[in-house]
Order: C-alpha cells, then structure tokens, then sequence
C-alpha cells in the first residue's frame, strides 16, 4: 500500500480559558502570550512540510494557530469549517470545570458531535484520498507505459509517489473524539507504540492515509517540540 494523503492535525494553543480551567465549548477565545509561542513552536516543527491544503476550526484560537502554521506556507490556502468547532457545552460555556454540577439540557449531544466530526473527516479527507488515490493509479499506469517503451539497460531512480500533505486546526475534544472513532471503526489503525490519551495545546498527531481508505496513525498528541508548560486538562472534555 502507498501513502496518498499524510494528515497533520494541530490542536490550538493555550488560551486563557485552558490555564483557568473554563468550559470554552464554542466560544470564540483567543490564544494568550503562551499560546502564540506554542504556535510558533507547531510552525517550527512543520515549517519543511510541503502542505497542499490547510483546514482550521473558525474560532479564533484554532485559526490564528493555523495562520501562524501557514505562516512559513505563503502558498496554501487556509479554510475554516464550522464542522471543526470545539463540542458546544450549552450552559456551561463559561464555567468552571471544578463546579459545574450535571449536564445541561443545551450540551450538544456527543453522538451529534461525533456525526459531526466523521462527516467532516468523510467529506474532506476521505474525498482527498480519493482524488490522490486516482492521480497514484494514473501515475502507475505511465510508469508501467514509460518502462515498456524504454529498452536502454540503465536503471531510473526509484519513484516514489508524493502525498499531499493537510493541515487539520481543531480543538482537544474533537480531535480525541475524531482519532478515538476512527480507529474504533477500524479506518484507521495504531501504529506499534502509540497511545491515544490527552490531546494537549499545539500538540501534533499524525496519520497517514492509503489509496485504499485505510490509515494508520503515527502518532498522537506529540508534544516533542514543545518546550513550554503545557495545561495537563482539557475542560471541554467530560471527565
């Protein structure tokens, strides 16, 4: 199987909501001072990327994270989604996860929020991995035409066909409930080593896609160049 589509998703920096401990759900925060360096730490560690498309959650915190990403990308694109939107956390939305008592009757239910997400990897990435899995069958095809026509006794360089690489900005609740599902439907598979747990601010995962609709994923949450604290829990995700 070959790689046709690798996926880097980001999840945005710190904002001060994160270092409160605030149920930000969907509203729009921004990134605060530590935030920013920590986008600028995701864009340093992606900066050699050849991104072909970018995506981002329209909330501020997650599209500015992306913008500084893009940054060292002048040429890609950013597109912002409603479809990546942080779970809404209905009444709690401003709250304190230390008080915030039973769930209320306006939290957006997680089977709408997990239908959200799977529809949104379903119609983006899955239909790029489509698209990339047609260009590798065609550049196949003229491999194959190109070597019968060539009777010389040099060899060529080996080829390698070139994924496209995307860029996914999102938020800790609906990057773990994305990644959680699409393993447990068994799209994607865990790479030997890797363990899915917290998703931390401007943490990276990885997960490469085959022409066949398969993935694999690298790896999750990678915190490796970061050189920051980081906030240990994610308010928006029911404990």
């Amino acid at each position: 199987m070959t790689v046709v589509v690798k996926v880097y998703i980001v999840r945005h920096g710190e904002t001060e909501e994160n270092r409160q401990g605030i149920m930000q759900g969907q509203l729009d925060t921004p990134l605060n001072a530590a935030g920013l360096r920590q986008a600028e730490l995701a864009a340093d560690a992606l900066e050699d990327v050849p991104f072909g498309a970018a995506y981002s959650s329209d909330l501020q915190r997650a599209r500015k994270t992306a913008e500084v990403i893009l940054e060292r990308h002048p040429d890609v694109r950013l597109e912002t989604m409603e479809a990546l939107r942080e779970r809404y956390m209905g009444d709690w939305q401003g709250g304190s996860v230390y008080n915030r008592g039973d769930p209320p009757a306006n939290l957006e239910p997680i089977i709408d929020f997990l239908a959200r997400s799977m529809k949104w990897w379903g119609d983006t990435i899955a239909r790029h991995v489509q698209r990339q899995a047609a260009k590798l069958k065609k550049e196949l095809a003229e491999q194959e035409d190109a070597g019968a026509q060539d009777d010389s006794e040099w060899v060529d360089e080996p080829w390698e066909f070139e994924p496209l690489h995307v860029l996914v900005v999102s938020h800790g609740g609906l990057i773990g409930t994305l990644v959680t599902n699409l393993v447990g439907s068994r799209k994607v598979e865990v790479a030997e080593g890797v363990t899915i747990g917290r998703c931390f601010n401007a943490s990276i995962s990885v997960i490469d896609m085959d022409e066949s609709g398969r993935g694999v994923l690298i790896s999750y949450a990678d915190t490796t160049h970061l050189n920051v604290d980081l906030v240990q829990e994610n308010a928006d995700v029911q404990q």
